[in-house]
């Protein structure tokens, strides 16, 4: 199989790097620095923002996949120009090409449960009921995926457009200050850490089983479309720190929770209903915390 992957060096495109060279795909990676942790038979040096893919180079891979993006990692500050460019403009201009240059393969981007919006309930949302969410968002970065998600379950191509609806992924590669790695590093240093309140639910997916389904969902197939993956497990984020600590044997302090603030505090139950994708392919996260946070 031939491989694109557009955005290098994220958490996702390094484990659909490594899955591609496990399984001997041939592999061409986009992006402004080569590719680190992983092999690729062909790397291009571009910046998005200002230059123009070569399309008809794209053209014989027979899966691309967008990974590139902007404004999930809250630390990074990085401004609205730049989220919406390449949350929105730049794959929509790229779906565009595509079309206009006769691509006939199949593309793979990303939406966020972020998009749901501001939500109490505990209820999973299914795709329909996301895409049709007007619950209030709190940042550029949910708004650019809510917009992308709605122009692709909007738009007719002349190739397969499956635009999978992500959780929360995590993974022993991400970055050391998202909550799971933070947490770890901190009990097994004995440093002092603080958390909101820890009463926001939200559904958790290992990485490898993200890129273990888009190379099924190709395999089998699966017809084009708007897919939920949810999340193998949920949890507030109190049951989360305490399930951690408890498998690493340290202690947690009783007034570690409520010290800080969070933008997206109003956002208190994020979940999916990943039905839709399990029926299309019979296949479900079985990957848990327990199984992986030694990995760290």
């Amino acid at each position: 199989m031939k491989v694109t992957v557009i955005g290098t060096n994220g958490l996702l495109s390094d484990c659909i790097g490594k899955y591609c060279n496990t399984n001997n795909h041939e592999l061409m990676m986009f992006g402004l620095d080569k590719p680190l942790r992983h092999e690729f038979d062909s790397f291009t040096s571009i910046n998005l923002i200002h230059q123009d893919l070569d399309y008809k180079a794209l053209l014989n891979a027979d899966l691309i996949v967008y990974a590139a993006g902007a404004g999930i990692q809250s630390n990074l500050k990085e401004n609205a120009e730049l989220i919406y460019n390449l949350n929105v403009a730049v794959p929509v201009k790229t779906c565009n090409s595509l079309k206009t240059t006769g691509y006939t393969g199949a593309f793979v981007s990303f939406g966020s449960y972020f998009e749901i919006g501001e939500n109490a309930e505990d209820h999973c949302f299914d795709e329909t009921e996301l895409l049709q969410s007007q619950r209030r968002v709190v940042n550029d970065y949910s708004v650019s995926k809510r917009m992308f998600s709605r122009y692709i379950s909007s738009v007719e191509m002349p190739f397969t457009i499956r635009h999978f609806i992500l959780p929360t992924i995590y993974g022993e590669n991400e970055a050391s200050h998202r909550l799971i790695p933070y947490t770890i590093n901190a009990l097994r240093t004995n440093t002092e850490i603080a958390f909101t309140s820890g009463e926001q639910v939200r559904q958790y997916i290992y990485i490898d089983e993200v890129v273990e389904i888009i190379f099924k969902a190709q395999k089998k197939q699966i017809s084009a479309g708007v897919y939920n993956m949810s999340g193998a497990e949920t949890f507030t984020v109190k049951e989360l720190v305490t399930k951690l600590a408890e498998l690493l044997n340290k202690p947690l302090g009783e007034n570690v929770f409520g010290k800080t603030e969070r933008t997206d505090t109003g956002m208190k139950n994020l979940q999916l209903n990943g039905d839709k994708l399990h029926n299309a392919m019979n296949y479900q996260p079985q990957t848990k915390l327990i199984d992986v946070y030694d990995r760290y």
